[in-house]
This record gives structure tokens, C-alpha cells and sequence, in this order.
């Protein structure tokens, strides 16, 4: 990948404190979006990743955790902090703190027309990493979406100022969604339909978390809308025929030269999810087809343990990019949602015949697949584990007794469950953020 413009680190490492000197050229707060170790990396899916089903640990392993919120998330603990801090709280509101601190600096410039083009990204870039930074609080800290009770449900904070001295308050679910289509709407228009490098978001990125968003909303017919027009900027799909399935990662290191990616971030290492720690659950396993070369790809055994090799950071971590291949499976769902199961399955057909071993494809049509939208929800499942995305589906999903699930852990003889739409679906406010600010917990 390219590289990216350096900057001076006094902006660079930007924190609460009001005496810092910000940027304040153009340049310099584009180098603040360009700050990938901030932007792009640590996401905030790792508590969607401690409390989803697509893994378990041993009751040896899980003693050993040092961290209180990998402990505790894995039983979906009353308690689960222990008065520590929370990186998914943390670090997205710093990428909102330079977002923020980004568009009041350019309200401050006066852009000559040469400018006008990069001025108008980097308002876009600003818009989007906020209003995704919104949306991935919104599936942790807030209530999923439910049109009867959002305005009355307690959202998340919504920062829009770079005032690191206002006391946050916690607006509604409503309101959480509506700030966040209007971020990702406005970054939209602005975006260029094609970024220079993956580490900064085009048209497709903004659209695709769109999608995302219109989902968890139920409003399947925007969703599509946003996702076809996404697949019209981005749409190469990678054909797993031409990877090294056998290698130890078969996909290229942070993503370079991956056609499938649209938008590159990634997750920090998480301790619980170490190769030869995590046991990946066997009837995941079991559901994908000998012939289908994601077997291969995304799983391995370490000793006796049937751990997960396949994220397209191509190395430990764990991607949290924006890909293709779920642009299809989303465009699939809202078909399928929509009364179109034959353009629904042609959809989903396109990204399997690129998963499986050369002409074993067996093309699927409505006589062979009698549950469409089924199959493509199992299908989302197996394409995209460990990338963030399961626990808000579980979330969205669990509103459908078709497709509500119990989770269950078993640990030192105890089981633990998390039954569908249980209040445990949304963690904890951070403890030190409650006690400094007062804002209401969310009860467990």
C-alpha cells in the first residue's frame, strides 16, 4: 500500500487536552486523517468479538486472561471491566476527537479553488470516520434499533465538537441513527469514488456502512440501494482458487493487493483469540463443504485445537475491513428480504463460485435452496467470522424467531447463556466514564 503523508507528532498524538497545539493547514489535518495507527487500526469490535459464538476457550485457557473484559465479556459477566479501561470506548472516541478537531479546523480555512477538491475530502474522511466510529458504539453501548422504543432507548454519547471540557450526555437510539446516516450521507457527497490508497475511504466505504446501518434498521430497500451503489464502484471478489490455502496465512499481509477490500482497518491483537487458545466451534466447522476452500483458508488445527487462520490482515490480528465479499451477501439478504429469491441466490452464486474448488460449484436456484434468505444468513455467518460483524447480526437478527439463537459457554462446570435480546446484548459503559461524567449505566 501506499505510503501516507507524514505529520508533526504534537497533532499526532492528540489528546484532551485543551493547551495541545492542533493543526491547522490543510495539510496538516489531512495527516491527521492519515494517522492509520489511530484511524485504522484498533477498531472497536473487540468486545463483539468476546461475547460472539463462533469460538470457545478452555476453562484452563479462560483462567488465564489477564484481562478483566476478556474474562468476564466471555461468560457476558454482569461485571466486566473492573474499574479498567475499555479500548472500544477509548479509542473510538479518539478517532471522533480528530474528526472533530478536522472539521472545525477546515470551517476555519478559506480553500483556494485549487484546494477546493482536498478540502472537500478531507471533510468527507472526517464525516465518515465519525459516523463509523458512532455506528460501532451503537452495536456495543446501545439498544439494537426497534422503531417502537428508539426514541425513548438510551444511545451513546454523540460528540459533534472537538471540546474535550463538555460533559457528554447520552442521546436516544434515534438519535445515535440519525446522526450517523447523516455523517455517512454527507461523507458520501463529498468522498471521492475511489480512494488512492485503501486506508482512506471512498464513495463505496461511506455506502457500505450505510448498508450496515439501513440493516440494523430493518429498511432493506435502502440498504440495497446503498450496497448496489457501492458494488458499482467496488465489486472484484477474490478467487480463492489462487491462494496457498495450506500456507500458515493465505492472505496477503494488511491487506495489499487484495482486490476485496474496500475500506482497510483492522482489530488489535486480542489475548482470548491467540492461535492455540481458541477452539473454533465445530458445527461452524462442520457447515462448510469439503469442496469449499474457506475450510482450508480460514481454519487450521494447532495441536489438538481447530483454531483460525484466515483474516485478511494476512497475520495474527484480525481484520475489521470493509470487503466485497460481504457487499454480495448484503445485496443477497435485501433481494431475498425484498421477494427476489432468484436475483438473490444469482447474487450469492457469484461470491461461492469464487470460494470453491474450480467448476465444483454447484450453482444454487430455488428448487435446490427451499430456505433462501436462511442460506444466505448461514452463508454471512461462514464468510464473515472474527471480522466484527456477528455480534450485531446476532443483535438484528434475534428480533426474528426464525433466527434467534441462545449463546451458551461452558466453564469450570458452569454453563453460562445469553439468551435472544437479553440486556446483556449491550455492555457496560466504561466504569471511570460513569464515575467522571454520571452518565446512566446500561443495567445487565
Amino acid at each position: 500500500m501506499a505510503a501516507l503523508p507524514s505529520c508533526e507528532k504534537e497533532f499526532l498524538e492528540l489528546k484532551p487536552d485543551k493547551t495541545l497545539v492542533v493543526p491547522t493547514t490543510l495539510e496538516d489535518l489531512q495527516a491527521l486523517l492519515d494517522h492509520g495507527a489511530v484511524m485504522n487500526t484498533g477498531t472497536s469490535h473487540a468486545l463483539a468479538e468476546f461475547g460472539s459464538d463462533d469460538y470457545y476457550v478452555s476453562t484452563a485457557t479462560w483462567q488465564l486472561l489477564p484481562r478483566p473484559e476478556e474474562k468476564n465479556g466471555y461468560i457476558w459477566a454482569k461485571e466486566v471491566y473492573e474499574g479498567q479501561p475499555v479500548n472500544d470506548w477509548d479509542y473510538a472516541y479518539r478517532r471522533i476527537l480528530y474528526a472533530n478537531t478536522v472539521l472545525e479546523g477546515l470551517e476555519k480555512l478559506q480553500p483556494s479553488p485549487a484546494q477546493q477538491a482536498a478540502w472537500s475530502q478531507a471533510k468527507g474522511m472526517a464525516l465518515f470516520h465519525r459516523g463509523w466510529a458512532f455506528f460501532q458504539l451503537a452495536q456495543l453501548f446501545a439498544k439494537p434499533y426497534d422503531a417502537a422504543t428508539a426514541a425513548q432507548d438510551p444511545g451513546i454519547p454523540l460528540r459533534l465538537s472537538a471540546d474535550v471540557g463538555a460533559v457528554p450526555t447520552r442521546q436516544s437510539v434515534a438519535e445515535t441513527y440519525r446522526q450517523i446516516l447523516e455523517d455517512l450521507q454527507a461523507a458520501e457527497a463529498l468522498l471521492p469514488e475511489h480512494a488512492i490508497v485503501p486506508q482512506r475511504p471512498g464513495k463505496a466505504a461511506a455506502r457500505q456502512v450505510l448498508a450496515r446501518t439501513y440493516l440494523q434498521l430493518g429498511d432493506y430497500q435502502q440498504a440495497l440501494t446503498s450496497t448496489e451503489g457501492a458494488l458499482q464502484l467496488s465489486s472484484t471478489l477474490l478467487d480463492y482458487n489462487t491462494l496457498d490455502t495450506s500456507a500458515a496465512f493465505p492472505f496477503p499481509t494488511q491487506g495489499v493487493g487484495n482486490p476485496e477490500i474496500v475500506f482497510y482497518s483492522n482489530q488489535y491483537a486480542l489475548e482470548i483469540l491467540f492461535a492455540g487458545r481458541v477452539q473454533v466451534d465445530s458445527v461452524l466447522y462442520q457447515s462448510y463443504d469439503t469442496l469449499d476452500l474457506r475450510r482450508q483458508a480460514f481454519f487450521y488445527y494447532e495441536g489438538d485445537k481447530l483454531t483460525f487462520k484466515g483474516s485478511y490482515e494476512g497475520f495474527y490480528s484480525l481484520s475489521t475491513a470493509l470487503t466485497t465479499g460481504e457487499l454480495y451477501l448484503t445485496k443477497a439478504e435485501c433481494l431475498a428480504r425484498l421477494g427476489q429469491p432468484e436475483e438473490a441466490l444469482h447474487t450469492l452464486n457469484q461470491l461461492l463460485a469464487r470460494r470453491y474448488e474450480a467448476g465444483a460449484f454447484e450453482p444454487l436456484t430455488t428448487d435446490n435452496t427451499p430456505d433462501v434468505l436462511g442460506r444466505i444468513l448461514e452463508e454471512r455467518r461462514k464468510e464473515l467470522l472474527f471480522r466484527g460483524v456477528r455480534w450485531q447480526d446476532l443483535r438484528r437478527l434475534n428480533k426474528d424467531p426464525r433466527f434467534a439463537k441462545t449463546l451458551v459457554r461452558h466453564i469450570d462446570g458452569k454453563r453460562y447463556e445469553l439468551p435472544p435480546n437479553d440486556p446483556r446484548y449491550v455492555w457496560p459503559i466504561p466504569d471511570n466514564v460513569v464515575q467522571a461524567s454520571g452518565l446512566p449505566q446500561n443495567p445487565r
